[in-house]
């Protein structure tokens, strides 16, 4: 090469580095990045193949909160196409909906992102699949046979799609008899459902003629005797016809009082509970009269209740609500019940990622404000959220929660990342940081509890297996749960350290984002009960829980050791009854 070519080489490669230039040298050298998007686009399609006309699809940024969150909706044209456009750098939830389908949240499941992470960033393409939801129909006439027009007609829902029952039922649609009496309800999740008509039900709707009446459900009864509506998705119960019985109702009146009742541009909302069902039976809100809030709620039959009020949170205030009131009728109204208001606790802290873990060389690695926080509070039905992210600093401030013992875990964004401690700040004059991990965090009403501080770690271990009979021939209970009990003297007492998950049908199991280490496995027949598994182990809670597995799991000596970043798969586990 002469000198003037070396010369001229060596500018070319000069301007390449200082001006920018660098895809240009990339795709000289084979090696082109892919063009960067501020968009995210893709299909919606039924479950059967074909694509859904207008469909909502929309994408909400995972990080910002408030006024400052990004937002962007749109419609799908006629081939089911979508694309949501102007979207910053960062991690947005996708999620569609369509009448009579059922909505759904889509996963990042894209060779280029993380298998099973929820959120997506712009530039991704994907199609959403949405499945067609079951119908329910019927028609509400009185006892001389004739149409029960304009009554409000609402959903119960009694057990979920496995059939296992709701442990707090709730109104999940409400709508209205036509001209014929004939009510019409598309698009729901398969379960169990009670159908009623008449009573106040929720307040968000118009008022009726017949909110004063008691509810009368499907086929003609009170809640007790009522008879349960099967769903199953795309299909259609038609025939649940309601004979209405017209019974009037007693109504419950009172004030709202206590914490921020002097605001009255807040106005609280008050939740009616039947008991002992837990079924909610309505809301409805608070009026302002003479300065102060009043309530009234009508349509209720003999039996007992349960009343809570509460003020909502707002990105400035916690919020505040009642204790539950309990409250019996008895063949008349009650009057005079006043409900005071307790100022809701908040949380603050923040998430940090180890710098002594292990290197696990993950692909597409993201980052600590990627996690969510999970609150469960001691003796609530479920977990408060799973959707408390941190920001870009790795902290988060959660408000709104009630006094009361809570557990906390955390989704992770990768399987090879696992939780190692919860602490908040030690007292003087040791400073030392406290771990709440084994026996919880308890908020006392009005609390602002700050220095929560949830450490996550490198070196998970994603464990797979298989439970099987110890006696040829033999079948496994119905119910079967196995757990991984640390077989460490030093870890005996650390929550972190245990966990458990349901066995299927078949025998299988699989448990994520667990520490390495050496463990115990035990299997043994599992109590009927909800479970949750981002908030695993439930029986290692207290102590004495965690004592009695590590007495079970010792006894057992099925011993298994875990190593840093890797797959301990297809594990054989034999159950011996006790």
């Amino acid at each position: 090469m002469t000198p003037y070519r070396c010369l001229r080489s060596l500018r070319f490669f000069r301007f390449m580095m200082t001006s920018g230039a660098l895809s240009a040298l990339s795709l000289l050298a084979g090696a082109q990045s892919p063009p960067k998007s501020d968009a995210i686009t893709g299909r919606v399609i039924g479950d059967d193949g074909n694509p859904i006309v207008n469909a909502s699809v929309s994408a909400i940024e995972s990080e910002a909160r408030g006024a400052n969150r990004i937002q962007r909706a749109g419609a799908t044209d006629d081939e089911g196409n979508f694309r949501l456009t102007k979207l910053p750098p960062g991690l947005y939830s996708v999620s569609a909906s369509a009448e009579g389908y059922l909505s759904a949240s889509m996963r990042a499941t894209e060779s280029a992102f993380q298998q099973g992470d929820r959120y997506f960033r712009p530039g991704a393409s994907l199609t959403i699949t949405l499945k067609k939801g079951g119908v329910i129909t019927g028609r509400v006439t009185n006892t001389e046979d004739r149409p029960v027009v304009a009554v409000p007609v609402s959903l119960e829902i009694a057990r979920d799609e496995y059939d296992r029952p709701r442990s707090s039922t709730y109104v999940a649609k409400e709508g209205w008899t036509d001209d014929r009496g004939v009510y019409r309800f598309f698009g729901l999740r398969p379960g169990s459902y009670l159908v009623r008509a008449g009573g106040r039900g929720r307040q968000d709707r118009g008022p009726s003629a017949f909110d004063s009446d008691t509810p009368t459900y499907y086929p003609s009864a009170t809640r007790e005797a009522a008879t349960e509506v099967r769903v199953h998705a795309g299909e259609e119960a038609n025939g649940i016809d309601i004979r209405y019985r017209g019974e009037r109702g007693h109504s419950i009146r009172g004030v709202v009082a206590g914490a921020g009742a002097a605001d009255i541009t807040r106005r609280p909302s008050l939740s009616v509970i039947n008991l002992p069902s837990r079924s909610v039976v309505g809301h409805t809100d608070t009026r302002v009269e003479d300065k102060s809030f009043k309530f009234e709620f009508e349509g209720l039959p003999d039996g007992e209740y349960e009343l809570i009020a509460r003020r909502s949170t707002s990105d400035e205030e916690d919020g505040a609500a009642s204790t539950p009131h309990r409250v019996t009728i008895k063949g008349a109204d009650i009057n005079g019940i006043e409900l005071r208001l307790i100022p809701y606790s908040s949380l603050s802290g923040r998430f940090v990622l180890a710098s002594d873990s292990a290197d696990c060389q993950i692909q597409n690695r993201r980052q600590v404000t990627d996690v969510a926080l999970i609150l469960h509070r001691n003796g609530a039905a479920e977990p408060e959220s799973s959707q408390w992210r941190p920001d870009q600093q790795g902290e988060f401030m959660i408000r709104g929660l009630g006094a009361g013992r809570y557990r906390l875990g955390a989704w992770l964004p990768h399987m090879e990342w696992y939780l190692r401690a919860v602490t908040t700040p030690g007292t003087a004059p040791a400073q030392r940081p406290t771990d709440v991990s084994r026996q919880g965090l308890t908020l006392r009403p009005g609390e602002r509890k700050t220095g929560l501080i949830m450490t996550v770690a490198e070196g998970a271990v994603y464990l797979t297996g298989k439970v099987i009979p110890a006696a040829e021939g033999a079948s496994l209970p119905s119910r079967l749960r196995v757990y991984l009990v640390p077989a460490e003297a030093a870890s005996a007492d650390d929550a972190l350290r245990y966990a458990e998950a349901d066995v299927e049908r078949n025998g299988r199991f699989v448990m994520r984002h667990l520490a390495p280490g050496r463990y115990w496995l035990l299997a043994r027949e599992a109590p009927d009960e909800e479970r949750f598994e981002w908030l695993s182990p439930w029986a290692a809670w207290d102590a004495a829980s965690r004592a009695k597995l590590l007495r079970e799991a010792g006894a057992a000596k099925v011993e298994i050791e875990l190593q840093a970043c890797k797959r301990a798969m297809d594990q054989t586990l034999r159950y011996e009854p006790r």
